[in-house]
């Protein structure tokens, strides 16, 4: 784990930089919230659940991470980024849908 120093795949990139300079809604699942800084810059809201490394890395990156159960959403209104921690805290694939249906029901309504 490379923490604040990590990066990201440059073709994972370009998709991401590509949505985010259209200004289309996007959602981050999982542990993949970890790159909205880096794609959204300073200031951008998102979120692993409450591990407290993974949110300060996060924070590193110039991102605002918003502590959240596994059933819930973040929504960074600004960006038009939701993210969701499924299974960074999930026990089981009910508890990890519980949180994805909620993004993907968001994310259509903002498409």
């Amino acid at each position: 784990m490379k923490g604040a120093q990590c990066s990201i795949n440059p073709d994972v990139a370009a998709a991401c930089l590509a949505f985010a300079d259209a200004q289309k809604p996007a959602g981050y699942i999982c542990i993949a919230p970890t790159i909205i800084p880096m794609i959204y810059g300073e200031a951008a809201q998102g979120t692993i659940g409450n591990d407290h490394g993974t949110a300060a890395a996060f924070n590193q990156l110039g991102g605002q991470h918003v502590d959240c159960p596994v059933e819930g959403i973040v929504f960074d209104e600004r960006h038009k980024v939701l993210s969701t921690p499924a299974y960074m805290l999930a026990e089981n694939i009910s508890q990890a849908a519980s949180g994805i249906e909620k993004l993907v029901e968001r994310l259509l309504q903002l498409a």
